[in-house]
């Protein structure tokens, strides 16, 4: 028989060890394997996915498929590279949930995982996520969570899903281009150098020339008594350039002329003719203020010169030049100061 002294001891000691042993659910949690450990809810469909919007501090990304097929990033009214967005998808549906860290919201901002402001201005890298959202084609939600910092003792990166307090740890970690340009697909020109016919340089700084060929196996020749024809290895390389240009940053016209302001750009002209009849007019100008990278603008036009071509050609290339057009007129791209050097064959 257990005397009452005894007896109360006891109890005061089951009671106080089970006290110890729980933890609020509220206040932080004991990592732990979640038992659902993949970032998304069920597994994507791409079909029904219609738009993905990334936000940061300073800087968002819109994109929106388009009915044809293919892909836009509607804050820059461009293209998007169809393949950053696979790669993302793909890296967003093998990402799987580490230890859940803690469900209490008062540690959010710990981990960089407050919920963004509506106000831009009150927005703090060191508070808030990146927010990643994953839309329907009726504007709801397949999958939305804030990405946090990168754990500090190790491997791993924070995250939430929105509307949850639970942050875990994805041991991965996972790097998302928050920036419009990051996504836009940057080819220009892909063209062979067996089908340029001409090239025609004017530069008002000097340096312009005028040559043509009959063929691709015959050699260059100046179209100008008062023109040389350059040394062949910059033809080389600046054919090779025509063959894969791209650019680096899409600009918006009104900080293009910005720039301008207060500055003597000089504007040199690249004229590429084709033997299809194919015209491409590239325009570029030194942007002193982007490390000398060069400002490209430019267009396609159709040869007035018959090209023996049928109806049914021309109609095929005059579709081309539309559609081409529709893509880069108005538009100012930035490439790097070696590739455009390559372009206008200079030093």
């Amino acid at each position: 028989m257990f005397k009452p002294l005894l007896f109360t001891t006891f109890s005061l000691f089951i009671i106080g060890g089970g006290l110890i042993y729980y933890q609020d659910d509220n206040y932080f949690t004991k990592p732990q394997i979640s038992k659902d450990n993949r970032l998304f809810p069920e597994q994507l469909d791409t079909k029904a996915l219609n738009q993905i919007k990334i936000e940061s501090q300073g800087s968002s990304v819109n994109l929106m498929q388009l009915k044809g097929g293919g892909w836009k990033e509607q804050s820059l009214n461009y293209e998007a590279d169809p393949i950053s967005i696979q790669d993302l998808l793909l890296n967003l549906s093998q990402i799987r949930l580490g230890d859940l860290v803690t469900n209490n919201p008062d540690h959010h901002e710990r981990f960089q995982l407050l919920t963004p402001p509506e106000n831009k201005e009150d927005w703090s890298e060191d508070r808030h996520g990146i927010s990643v959202i994953l839309l329907r084609g009726d504007g709801t939600s397949i999958l939305s969570f804030l990405l946090g910092m990168n754990r500090t003792s190790g491997p791993g990166q924070y995250v939430r899903h929105k509307g949850s307090n639970k942050v875990f740890l994805i041991p991965e970690g996972l790097s998302i281009d928050s920036e419009a340009n990051d996504w836009l697909k940057k080819d220009l020109l892909a063209l062979e150098s067996n089908l340029v016919q001409s090239l025609v340089l004017k530069n008002e700084e000097g340096g312009s020339f005028s040559i043509n060929r009959d063929s691709a196996e015959t050699d260059w020749k100046s179209s100008s008594e008062k023109s040389d024809v350059p040394d062949s290895d910059k033809i080389t390389t600046l054919l090779n350039r025509l063959g894969k240009l791209s650019f680096s940053k899409l600009y918006i016209n009104d900080s293009v002329s910005q720039q301008a302001e207060g500055t003597d750009l000089i504007e040199t002209t690249l004229f590429v003719s084709l033997f299809d009849s194919r015209v491409y007019t590239l325009n570029l100008r030194n942007n002193i203020a982007s490390n000398e990278n060069y400002i490209l603008s430019m267009r396609m036009g159709i040869s007035l010169v018959a090209s023996g071509a049928s109806e049914a050609e021309d109609s095929k290339l005059r579709d081309e030049m539309e559609i081409y057009n529709q893509q880069v007129n108005g538009r100012f791209y930035e490439i790097s100061s070696w590739e455009g050097k390559e372009l206008l064959l200079s030093e």
